[in-house]
């Protein structure tokens, strides 16, 4: 079996469960998407320098199958005890984007994701990750959970890439808003809404900090 027939498989067993899409209809991919498809996975290294925030799509849609690809990829993160409390909400129609834009993010966010192919929300169950039947396990509780997610989001981010979409994680939103557009449940915390879409343009790597700054060895 190869990798991609393991990935479908795997789908079928465990995405399904963790991924809800804003959408009525199913998306048609457009022909650059055809044409990602055909790439071979890139080797990793190539695959975390080329995967940068993008603040300028081209238009283009995403098919909910080529979603359910990336979540799947997304789910071999690590997590609290296996819990796997981290939960996608994806808006890949005209009708949920346009009200994300709109109702759920600030200008300068909704100008950064204009033309994005999806809005995907990502939260967490909290009350299960960092937790210990019901008393948090240590002193940082919950955000263990935040902690998971981060670690999801990033797979997320890296496998879309790897799929040949372009992201940008923001921070900025009207939690109230998105919670109602994209139908979230009100006990999960809204850690994100990434974009997910094909560059306009080529993104420009900022400079990274030395190591030296970062890694302190004993």
């Amino acid at each position: 079996m190869d990798r991609r027939e393991f990935m479908k498989d795997s789908l079928a067993l465990t995405g399904a469960a963790v991924l809800g899409l804003g959408c009525s209809k199913e998306a048609t991919p457009n022909e650059n998407h055809t044409e990602d498809k055909e790439k071979s996975p890139m080797e990793f290294t190539e695959l975390i320098e080329v995967r940068r925030s993008v603040r300028r799509y081209a238009k283009s849609e995403i098919a909910k199958d080529e979603m359910e690809k990336i979540v799947a990829d997304a789910l071999n993160a690590p997590s609290w005890k296996n819990s796997e409390t981290t939960r996608y909400y994806a808006a890949i129609g005209d009708e949920a984007k346009n009200r994300m834009w709109k109702e759920a993010l600030p200008g300068f966010n909704a100008a950064n994701s204009a033309d994005a192919a999806a809005l995907v929300a990502v939260t967490f169950v909290p009350g299960e990750s960092g937790f210990m039947g019901s008393e948090p396990a240590d002193d940082l509780g919950n955000m263990w959970g935040a902690y998971d997610c981060g670690l999801a989001s990033s797979y997320f981010i890296l496998a879309a890439k790897n799929h040949g979409w372009d992201t940008l994680i923001m921070g900025i939103r009207d939690t109230a808003n998105v919670k109602a557009i994209l139908g979230i449940p009100a006990g999960e915390t809204l850690m994100s809404v990434i974009a997910v879409g094909k560059a306009a343009v080529k993104p420009i790597k900022v400079p990274r900090k030395p190591v030296a700054d970062v890694l302190k060895t004993t």
